[in-house]
């Protein structure tokens, strides 16, 4: 059921890396098989953010099948000296995510801002143009 305020966008990428750092033992890093609801939560604030609002992600289709890919990484080692770490990543990744947003009931000082059409059509523009910020 689509909601009001409702934006469908796709993910894709050849790499993906959800992790978690309770996951990252020994600096190995292994993703999880489907995105978090925190990561597509960052993806959605990359389209577009306000703090009068809040976004809330209701359904995520996944578009290829799950497959994994190991690779020996060199990370930065401040101290100095040479590691070698291996990370788990997703490979050919496309993700389809519905999501919406309500106004932020923690922020009363912004209820001048909360003009829902405002916001829906500045983030539609945003979401055609590619969002606003790059996700890492």
């Amino acid at each position: 059921m689509r909601k009001r305020n409702s934006i469908e966008f796709e993910v894709f990428g050849s790499l993906a890396l959800f992790t978690d750092p309770l996951t990252r033992i020994g600096g190995e890093k292994t993703t999880y098989q489907i995105p978090t609801y925190s990561s597509l939560e960052g993806i959605m604030a990359s389209i577009y953010w306000k703090p009068t609002l809040q976004l809330i992600i209701d359904d995520l289709r996944v578009m290829n099948p799950i497959r994994m890919e190991t690779k020996g990484i060199r990370p930065i080692n401040y101290g100095g000296g040479n590691t070698l770490a291996h990370y788990t990543y997703l490979t050919d990744v496309k993700y389809q995510v519905r999501g919406h947003f309500i106004f932020n009931p923690y922020r009363p000082d912004l209820a001048y801002d909360r003009n829902e059409n405002k916001h829906y059509s500045i983030m539609k523009r945003s979401l055609k143009a590619g969002g606003r910020r790059d996700v890492f």
